[in-house]
């Protein structure tokens, strides 16, 4: 399929949207869990909650952009995925997560000028997974030292 400047111009545009949906997204999920962090678990209970659900948003975002894949084949006319298998909509799913992730087997691909959003998606997936792992190191080392100081009391009392 043939690409006009003006398509390619539209999944621009939607590759904007989708973009700052993500990063709302994100920023909202991240201080969600910042305010519900509970400091009352061990350290590791902690984390390991945290990392579930940065996992779990991680997976939503990419869903955002499995959304404007198929958006941008049914709605827009921008291109879709290709394949040797038939293209569902959980080809869709699949490609936005392996995009995300950068992983891309390269068993689905786009075409058309819905390859803009493909060439941004993991670029926004790699900041958004570098946010995570700040923010994870953030929510540890608060954990730690809450973890260090109920020790050190239990120890100065005993």
């Amino acid at each position: 399929m043939e690409s006009s400047a003006e398509h390619y111009s539209l999944a621009l545009l939607c590759a904007a949207i989708l973009t700052v949906t993500v990063v709302a997204i994100h920023y909202e999920a991240l201080r969600l869990f910042s305010a519900l962090h509970p400091k009352r678990w061990s350290g590791r209970v902690n984390i390991g909650v945290l990392i579930m659900c940065i996992i779990l948003v991680h997976c939503l975002e990419a869903m955002v952009f499995a959304l404007g894949f198929w958006l941008c084949d049914h709605g827009l006319g921008l291109g879709g995925l290709t394949s040797s298998r038939e293209i569902t909509p959980v080809v869709y799913v699949y490609f936005a997560l392996e995009t995300y992730t950068t992983q891309s087997l390269g068993d689905v691909y786009p075409v058309g000028a819905s390859r803009l959003i493909a060439s941004i998606e993991p670029l926004v997936g790699l900041i958004l997974i570098g946010w995570s792992t700040s923010f994870t190191y953030v929510m540890m080392r608060r954990d730690w030292q809450f973890d260090e100081k109920a020790h050190a009391e239990k120890r100065s009392g005993q």
